[in-house]
């Protein structure tokens, strides 16, 4: 797409993290505590950590956003992914999820995970797309109480 620039963490942008992921989290599921607390400081949840947030960003405008959660040295959590509204279904999702992937890759990450949901099926099949595969899920260990479906991606 022209005009779409992907960049990492800027705490400029930390607002629209947040608020692109709140309108996703309230209409399909309900926000967590932990949801709460990832998008509310990003920069000590997510960055501090050994992690990232990029966001995907339209003429200047933030479109999209997308989070790596460190959980070891090689496995990172694809987390906080949204498009907003209005640009969805122009492969904006696409071409963020490819450079988070390429950023990952760059660092000798092993594994990306992401715990979600069966309902937003076109993240599901977005998710299919780049090569994430269905793995076993232990509800008792996942992250969200809404995640009834756990993928991975090995690197």
């Amino acid at each position: 797409m022209t005009g779409l620039k992907i960049v990492a963490f800027d705490a400029a942008y930390a607002d629209h993290f947040k608020r692109l992921n709140l309108v996703w989290l309230e209409r399909y599921f309900r926000v967590e505590p932990i949801d709460v607390a990832v998008l509310s400081n990003p920069e000590e949840t997510i960055i501090k950590p050994g992690g990232m947030v990029f966001f995907a960003l339209l003429d200047g405008a933030v479109v999209g956003t997308c989070a790596l959660i460190r959980h070891t040295d090689g496995l990172f959590e694809l987390s906080k992914m949204a498009v907003a509204d209005n640009h969805q279904g122009k492969g904006i999702g696409t071409q963020l999820l490819s450079h988070v992937i390429a950023w990952a890759r760059a660092r000798s990450i092993k594994t990306l995970f992401v715990e979600t949901n069966t309902v937003p099926e076109r993240a599901v099949r977005l998710y299919q797309r780049v090569g994430f595969r269905e793995t076993a899920l232990d509800s008792s260990n996942a992250h969200y109480h809404r995640t009834n479906l756990k993928m991975e991606l090995n690197l």
